[in-house]
This record gives C-alpha cells, sequence and structure tokens, in this order.
C-alpha cells in the first residue's frame, strides 16, 4: 500500500511555481557563466554580473526549501535519506570508470566524469534518492562533418542532449546526467525517485553525437560554494571516489 501510495503522489503534476521552467534551473544551476540556452540556438556563453549571481543564490535557496517540503511530505517515513558514502552506482552495468575530472577540454575544464558502456542504451540510475528539478527529452540535433554540432531544439540543453537534474534534499547536492537516448528519459520534473530508480538509458545526444564521443554518461555533481567572489554558487566537484565505491558495492553483490 505504501509503494501504492508513493507512486501515486509522485505521479500528480507539480507545482510551476516550485518547479520552474529549464531555463530558469539551468540558469540557476550554472555558477559564473550561463549558457544561452535557450534564448537561442547558439553555443555562446554570457557572464552573469554578480548583482545576478547573488539573486540567483537567494533564489535557489528558496527553491531548495520547497523541494525539501515537497520530498518529505510526498516521501514520509517510506524513504528516507541516502546516507553520505551509501550511494547507487549511476549505471546498471560496471562501464569504463577513469577520473577525467578536470581534464582539459577545447571549450574549458571538464567538470564530470564520462562514464563508458560498451553499448549504448545500458540504464542509468538515481545515485541517490531525491526530487528531479529538470529533464528534458526528444534533443533535435546532431554532428555534421566540417560544420560541427547542429542543435535544433528540446531536450535538457544544447550540449547536455537529453538528461535530468536530480536535487538530493539530505545535502543539498545536485547530480547532473547527460547525452541519454532519446525517447528513454524515465522521469519528469517534480518526481520523487528512490535511489537506484531509473533515470534513463545512455545515449549519444547534444555533443556527443561527435563521431567517437558516444557511449557513456556524462555525470556531475555540485555542492554549495564560493565562487566568482559570491558564497552560495553551486561548484562543481569530483565524485570519483564516491562513483568508485558505489560501483565496487553492486560488482560485490554480483559476486555474493
Amino acid at each position: 500500500m505504501i509503494h501504492l501510495l508513493l507512486a501515486f503522489q509522485i505521479s500528480q503534476a507539480p507545482d510551476t511555481t516550485l518547479f520552474p521552467r529549464r531555463e530558469e534551473l539551468i540558469r540557476l544551476y550554472t555558477n559564473c557563466d550561463e549558457s544561452r540556452w535557450p534564448y537561442g540556438l547558439a553555443d555562446s556563453i554570457v557572464p552573469k554580473t554578480h548583482d545576478e549571481l547573488v539573486s540567483g543564490v537567494a533564489r535557489r535557496r528558496q527553491l531548495e526549501a520547497g523541494w525539501r517540503r515537497w520530498f518529505q511530505e510526498r516521501a514520509g517515513d517510506s524513504l528516507g535519506a541516502t546516507p553520505e558514502g551509501g550511494w547507487t552506482y549511476p549505471l546498471a552495468v560496471r562501464g569504463r570508470l577513469i577520473d577525467n575530472f578536470r581534464q582539459p577540454r577545447a571549450e574549458g575544464m571538464h567538470e564530470a566524469l564520462d562514464i563508458f558502456v560498451p553499448r549504448e542504451g545500458a540504464e542509468i540510475r538515481a545515485p541517490v534518492s531525491g526530487v528531479v528539478i529538470a529533464a528534458g527529452d526528444d534533443w533535435k540535433g546532431g554532428w555534421k562533418r566540417h560544420v560541427g554540432l547542429q542543435y535544433q531544439g528540446d531536450g535538457l540543453s544544447r550540449r547536455a542532449g537529453n538528461g535530468v537534474i536530480l536535487f538530493d534534499p539530505a545535502s543539498g547536492a545536485y547530480f547532473y546526467f547527460a547525452h541519454m537516448l532519446g525517447g528513454s528519459v524515465a522521469v519528469r520534473s517534480g518526481d520523487v525517485v528512490r535511489a537506484g530508480r531509473t533515470l534513463g538509458r545512455v545515449g549519444h545526444s547534444g555533443n556527443a553525437s561527435q563521431p567517437g564521443h558516444g557511449r557513456h554518461l556524462h555525470f556531475a555533481y555540485k555542492i554549495a560554494g564560493t565562487g566568482c567572489s559570491v558564497d552560495g554558487v553551486l561548484v562543481p566537484v569530483d565524485p570519483f571516489a564516491q562513483v568508485r565505491a558505489a560501483r565496487a558495492r553492486l560488482h560485490a553483490r554480483g559476486r555474493a
């Protein structure tokens, strides 16, 4: 009965004031710069002013308080917070895990992990119990030789392709999953999910549509810190140790 009730509560349409449109949420998720999506299709970055950063932190904290209440009201006693050090591995398969966080890229430092899998379609799972605050599917675009990335719309963003942003009410951290397979995103904004819940499947949308860049999950992790001389701005953190430990637990269960 508890599981049926939880499923019913999750299926209810979220409050649009608590879960704004993706463009506002992505603007709050970014730190010192703002990707100019979906205001245009070009890959341009617009720095935020100091006042925009300060007001953005205040706005995000207001939303976080609401997301915590939303989670508690729908989870109740049936869905507890995920303890620190108790992440679920974000893939149903082991994949190839290397620490490429902060790896230099043409567009700047890589602020995430890329976990590669043998083939597309591998199941992507929530590492913690939390609230889906943004989800985008049906990304339209692709990579053209001598032209580059051609973005036509939809999805989570131009570079991310199809993806999900998950908020952890226990720690205040954010999990960002990108490049999902089109049509596979299994959650929507406002969903309360249990650790291990299927979010979607590995694909090659966004800038992973470039030849040789597919078959991986772009996994980012952010917490509140200090950036651009503003306290409370979300900053990327290397999640390699936690993800590696989660994979070891998955492997151990497979041998048991």
